[in-house]
């Protein structure tokens, strides 16, 4: 009895010592970052053209002769810098990051776009706080373990990719909509790895990729206001996820997810811009959906009609876990020496708050103003 009480406690003063867990970040911001610059900002963009009060600050009201969506080929390219806010729990640092998307337009009622996006979060309260220990197979903890004794590097660069197909409808022949049937891939690197991670899920260790997921999307974007100075959208969207695995076990029916977009012009050159919204994630981690509410905002500068940068501050987490960060973390081997030799955490939802900058050149079209 002496013994097993030895063994669990040096279990549990071993957890302190835990350096191997860095690929857990999924608050999730990166979805409204990249549905922004992949549905928003454009669909945002060729309405604004076709809307007869969007016209640039100072020019006069004038309806355009052939509305529609652009056509021919537009681009964008950017280089970005983060910066994480919040209780990290250590001295965070974020990687930079690049975006790139291309359009071609068919037509006045059609036009094609892919988009590559790479966004930076660093999760507030995850080197902090103290949580339990278990062994596998055991019901009560065995000790506790202090999260900021050993801070772990958890900065989480998102890459996604999104194929998304715009097309025009007007209805009654004045009111200006756009359908974008998208897909959307997503992986990341966490710590400078991959996001391939060991977790403890109902009680039993799953390996999984806790950032990964593809998902398919019908958004509809309408205008609700078009004056020269004030401009905005929202968009609804029914989104199903492409590949269950890992945790997943709900049913997978369409979720609804909602963003509200509206921008005040300041100048020809400069605009401020808002975007609360509420999306749905669901991750190999997560065993039903998670519920995001998000807010953006930020304000974008054209040097030129091809250069521009833009600052851009994001926040969020999921609304529906009861707690964030690491719960608890289980012992999956003991080591000969009586320490872990293998581990797994449970994760809640977590959340993250950062600053964005961004330089980027491209086609006026597609430039978010």
């Amino acid at each position: 009895m002496t013994f097993r009480f030895s063994l669990l406690l040096k279990t549990a003063l071993a957890m302190c010592m835990l350096v191997s867990v860095p690929s857990l970040a999924r608050a999730d911001d990166a979805a409204a970052l990249a549905l922004n610059s992949a549905l928003v900002m454009p669909a945002g963009s060729a309405l604004r053209d076709i809307m007869a009060q969007a016209v640039p600050v100072g020019s006069p009201k004038r309806p355009l002769s052939s509305p529609g969506l652009p056509t021919g080929f537009s681009y964008t390219v950017d280089a970005t810098i983060a910066f994480p806010y919040g209780q990290t729990g250590t001295n965070a640092e974020l990687p930079g990051g690049i975006d790139a998307s291309a359009s071609y337009g068919f037509g006045r009622y059609h036009r094609i776009q892919a988009g590559y996006y790479e966004f930076q979060e660093y999760p507030v309260d995850f080197n902090s706080g103290t949580v339990p220990v278990y062994l596998q197979g055991l019901s009560s903890p065995v000790g506790v373990t202090n999260l900021g004794s050993q801070p772990i590097d958890v900065a989480t660069k998102n890459k996604i990719l999104t194929l998304v197909s715009q097309n025009l409808f007007t209805l009654g022949g004045k009111f200006p909509i756009i359908i974008s049937p998208t897909y959307l891939a997503r992986t990341a690197n966490i710590g400078g790895h991959g996001d391939t991670q060991l977790v403890e899920i109902n009680g039993f260790p799953q390996t999984v990729h806790v950032r990964s997921a593809q998902e398919y999307l019908l958004p509809l974007t309408i205008p609700f206001v078009a004056s020269p100075r004030f401009f905005g959208t929202i968009t609804g969207a029914a989104q199903w996820n492409a590949n269950l695995n890992g945790a997943n076990v709900a049913p997978n029916h369409a979720q609804i997810f909602e963003l509200l977009y509206l921008e005040f012009r300041a100048s020809r050159s400069t605009t401020v811009f808002v975007q609360p919204s509420r999306l749905v994630q669901y991750f190999a981690i997560d065993p039903d959906q998670e519920h995001v509410p998000t807010l953006l905002f930020g304000l974008s500068h054209r040097f030129t009609k091809q250069t521009f940068v833009q600052f851009l501050g994001s926040t969020g987490g999921a609304s529906n876990r009861g707690a964030f960060g690491i719960t608890s973390i289980t012992c999956q081997q003991i080591s000969p020496n009586g320490g872990c030799a293998v581990s797994a955490p449970a994760i809640a939802g977590l959340h993250a708050t950062q600053v964005q900058v961004q330089f980027g050149i491209g086609s006026p079209t597609v430039i978010p103003l």
